[in-house]
């Protein structure tokens, strides 16, 4: 099977290097290593073409973004480009981690070993260096001492199950949803999309083995909170539908191509999710209280109705 690596970079010259020889020096050598550069401001794009021309690597390539994507939109763009290759597994990464050498010759033999499996996470160990920097807060597999965890089924949005700088997706399974994530769900996480969706449809899977090192620091692009209680109310709504109308959208809609006896539970969520924006458009704290009590056993947490509520009274 041949393979791909996408890597997202932004302003990351400073410790873009170790990961690169991680990759680089793979047991399993990636057929293709496909980078986007988001617009960094320093160094990044130069040293990654030095790397690659000093290192005579074949089948790298990294391309600059005419404007700035912000990292969600970048790993969406990176998916496109995996489906313009030939490789049949496309591997995740981010610019600062450093991958175990034997990572993706393991994880290709999983899914070698497994047919069923088309998105395979994986564990890692985590290097904290700064007091700012935020720890996710991994999923608890009941059985994470046998080899492999199935994902669960989960309705609701959620922040996902591992890191996405560690997951071995099957081709055709990104091709099931990259049609339908439209460019203005521009707040919606590739890793959160992808392993929810294989949680629903069964295909996805965790090795319960450490693969890589995550590197966490004051200047990881993920982990921090889109919206707080003191953002303007634009923003409260740009996420309602950027991030959960866009997740629930792509989520139903695939559902519904596989014939997925879940279609109609995840269709309850899209349209609960398109009442929260149309009661949050309105600037009508009536309207919102009147949706948030119709809607109360949709929410997943007490804090969401809250939110709601609190962001009705801004202008």
């Amino acid at each position: 099977m041949k393979t791909a690596v996408l890597m997202a970079t932004y302003n990351g010259e400073k410790f873009i290097e170790k990961q690169l020889d991680s990759i680089k020096n793979q047991v399993l050598a990636p057929d293709y290593v496909i980078i986007r550069d988001d617009g960094s401001t320093d160094g990044t794009v130069e040293f990654v073409k030095d790397y690659i021309s000093t290192n005579d690597l074949v089948g790298w390539n990294i391309i600059k973004n005419q404007r700035n994507l912000g990292w969600r939109l970048n790993f969406r763009q990176l998916l496109i480009d995996s489906q313009n290759t030939d490789a049949d597994v496309i591997f995740l990464s981010d610019q600062d981690d450093v991958w175990n050498l034997g990572k993706n010759k393991r994880q290709l033999e999983i899914l070698a070993e497994h047919q069923e499996i088309e998105v395979l996470s994986a564990d890692t160990e985590f290097n904290v260096s700064a007091s700012e920097a935020t720890v996710p807060t991994n999923y608890i597999f009941k059985d994470n001492d046998q080899e492999l965890s199935k994902f669960p089924i989960e309705h609701f949005y959620k922040a996902g199950f591992r890191q996405g700088m560690t997951l071995a997706i099957k081709k055709e399974f990104i091709s099931r949803f990259l049609k339908y994530w439209k460019e203005d769900y521009n707040l919606l996480p590739h890793d959160a999309l992808i392993e929810c969706l294989a949680g629903l449809l069964e295909v996805g899977y965790n090795l319960n083995e450490c693969v890589a090192v995550h590197n966490r620091h004051e200047s990881n692009a993920s982990g921090k909170a889109v919206v707080t209680l003191k953002s303007p109310k634009k923003l409260h709504i740009q996420e309602l539908y950027a991030k959960y109308q866009g997740y629930y959208d792509v989520i139903y809609k695939v559902l519904q191509d596989n014939n997925s006896p879940l279609e109609q539970e995840e269709k309850v969520y899209y349209e609960f999710t398109k009442r929260r924006i149309r009661s949050a458009q309105s600037g009508s704290f009536f309207k919102t209280i009147g949706q948030v009590l119709k809607d109360w056993k949709k929410y997943e947490h007490f804090s969401s109705r809250i939110r709601d509520i609190l962001f009705s009274f801004k202008k």
